[in-house]
């Protein structure tokens, strides 16, 4: 069954952009009002964070509610059946590796993925985007020369990056590295900007859809990591 995936770029100053993102995503649903399922184990389930969220998308018609998943106490029957009501995932940003622990940790990995091969859409932001993508890069050490990945969901499968622009997609520039050190064949990393996103239709194939802004590719050229060309909007 097809499922659309959409994968935000977010960061700081970016809620215009963000709420005009989700708004399509809840209009493509086509239901009323839709329930959105908001993953936050990025920021362990931080109700703050989800307040924060919630309150920024407020104007659309959805009902978004927090899946507790991060906490000790937390059901997973409960998260599971969440899932399995909604109509959308939410998958919210904070840190990348944390948030994909939690999931794995609480058994939760696999359920999300399912929901996905059934076709259930899926909206990412930020870190979250990151998460449902194939892979990610850490740094231990905070040291380049010592970078490894480390899985993600696998939902999306592509390799991308969020709102680093101003530094001309650093860590997306070392995961393409690796990539292509480790001899896979396609060493191409996606930058989701602040004001942008990438549309993934999985319906057998994938079918990659930029909006909001074109979007940038790190590849591998002559044996050299570079930006190449932009994924132009459509039409």
């Amino acid at each position: 069954m097809a499922s659309t995936l959409h994968l935000v770029g977010g960061g700081p100053g970016t809620v215009l952009a963000l709420r005009r993102h989700y708004k399509a995503a809840i209009a493509g649903l086509g239901k009323k009002p839709p329930l959105v399922a908001y993953v936050g184990t990025a920021t362990d389930d931080n109700r703050g964070f989800f307040a924060m969220i919630r309150g920024a998308l407020s104007a659309t018609t959805a009902r978004m509610v927090l899946v507790r998943i991060a906490s000790a106490r937390a059901s997973m029957a409960d998260a599971r059946k969440l899932l399995d009501e909604c109509d959308m995932v939410f998958v919210s940003g904070g840190d990348v590796e944390r948030g994909v622990q939690v999931l794995n940790d609480r058994d939760m990995a696999q359920p999300l993925r399912a929901l996905a091969r059934r076709g259930r859409p899926m909206f990412g932001i930020s870190a979250g985007s990151i998460m449902l993508a194939r892979e990610w890069v850490r740094f231990p050490g905070d040291d380049d020369a010592r970078a490894e990945i480390f899985p993600c969901l696998g939902i999306a499968p592509v390799h991308v990056d969020a709102h680093s622009e101003d530094d001309g997609w650093s860590e997306l520039r070392v995961l393409v590295r690796l990539l292509h050190e480790r001899g896979d064949r396609e060493t191409v990393g996606y930058g989701l900007t602040r004001k942008g996103g990438l549309r993934v239709e999985l319906d057998g194939g994938q079918r990659l859809t930029p909006f909001g802004t074109p979007l940038p590719r790190i590849v591998v050229m002559r044996g050299r990591v570079m930006e190449g060309k932009a994924l132009p909007l459509p039409g």
